[in-house]
């Protein structure tokens, strides 16, 4: 399926690292896995975790970095029962990925001497991957952690996650609102926001949920409307353009077997 978006690295990272194959504006096909540690027989090293450790492995994570962490978990992180890894947005105006990188290489260098660092620490697109023991404990094994650099606030409305309940993810919500984007002279980023596709520049109001929703869905939209793939459906339904508008996304959609509701 070809979604001609602009699916810039944060969109990618998040789309390919959950093993799902995108493409990009050039449309060259990207699928990487989203295990990045693997153990010597090339298994992964690390493994789900409960979402009752989410927040205590957090926790102490931020003993590490000095970082809140717990406030800006993106996607799936702590909503759903397991996470298969956890995603945190980083302010890339107050640390970059090599100031990070030194904290946990330290963490480990004290902790695992002579252990190879890149079993541990390993840095991607906008993200740094910590092999990161859950709850602090290694005797409960590892999460792999993926710690993305950007605007925090930004993010955490672009990147959000679904309801627990949701058939659908947060990039199936993501890929829908591209799908209304495309649809009307526009490109969506979850870096830049909403993005003119002729002119390739940012919007006015690029990063305002609210102006975005009401000018993807009209006048009486708002950004309760961006929360899940139900909510801009729901919203849209009457749209006498309605079919254009979800076509992308439907595309997609079947090839993972979900219908619109």
């Amino acid at each position: 399926v070809v979604i001609h978006v602009n699916l810039n690295e944060e969109l990618i990272a998040l789309l390919n690292k959950k093993g799902k194959p995108m493409i990009h504006p050039v449309h060259r096909v990207l699928n990487e896995g989203g295990n990045i540690f693997k153990n010597a027989e090339g298994e992964p090293a690390t493994i789900r975790i409960n979402k009752a450790d989410v927040k205590p492995t957090l926790s102490w994570l931020e003993k590490i970095t000095k970082l809140d962490h717990k406030g800006h978990m993106l996607g799936s992180t702590g909503v759903k029962d397991t996470s298969g890894d956890l995603d945190v947005a980083i302010d890339k105006e107050k640390v970059n990925k090599d100031e990070l990188v030194a904290l946990l290489g330290a963490w480990v260098n004290k902790n695992y001497p002579g252990e190879d660092l890149k079993q541990w620490v390993k840095k991607s697109g906008i993200s740094v991957h910590f092999k990161t023991p859950i709850n602090g404990d290694p005797k409960k094994g590892f999460v792999q952690t993926d710690l993305m650099f950007g605007d925090q606030k930004f993010m955490k409305f672009a990147l959000g996650g679904m309801d627990a309940k949701s058939n659908f993810k947060g990039q199936h919500r993501m890929i829908m609102i591209a799908s209304l984007a495309k649809a009307q002279g526009f490109k969506w980023s979850p870096s830049n926001g909403l993005v003119d596709r002729i002119t390739n520049e940012p919007t006015k109001k690029a990063k305002d949920p609210d102006f975005i929703s009401k000018t993807l869905m009209g006048p009486t939209a708002s950004a309760k409307d961006l929360q899940s793939v139900e909510s801009i459906n729901s919203k849209i339904k009457a749209d006498p353009n309605y079919e254009a508008l979800v076509a992308d996304a439907k595309e997609w959609f079947e090839k993972d077997g979900l219908e619109l509701p």
